[in-house]
């Protein structure tokens, strides 16, 4: 079973445990519940913006490889593709960036998610 699959075939749970969810009390990941919150916010975002995100979180401030990303939002059913990989992110920063959070590229190795600075 892919990631894409195993993902898909959660079901969202009322008590989220500790390590399904990231709140650092101004950016709140439910992981298995695709949810997002920011500044007390709901954010909504396509499902794949989302696994994306949900990668990035769980190694916040570490670099994640393109291919890491790749894998857990498309599984290992299409071949990785840098260009499509970065128009998603593309698109995911721009409905980060009203809340001050931003993905960093690093050339040839991957992509970073940077907590605001508060």
């Amino acid at each position: 079973m892919s990631l894409v699959e195993s993902a898909l075939s959660d079901r969202p749970i009322d008590n989220p445990s500790s390590e399904d969810v990231y709140d650092d009390g101004y950016l709140r990941v439910e992981h298995r519940n695709f949810y997002l919150a920011c500044d007390g916010r709901s954010i909504d975002l396509p499902r794949t913006e989302f696994l994306l995100l949900s990668r990035l979180v769980r190694s916040i401030e570490r670099v994640v490889s393109a291919d890491d990303l790749w894998r857990c939002a498309w599984g290992n059913e299409k071949p990785f593709n840098s260009e499509s990989l970065h128009v998603y992110i593309y698109r995911l920063r721009g409905k980060l960036l009203p809340y001050r959070i931003r993905i960093d590229t690093l050339v040839s190795v991957g992509y970073r998610l940077k907590a605001p600075e508060r």
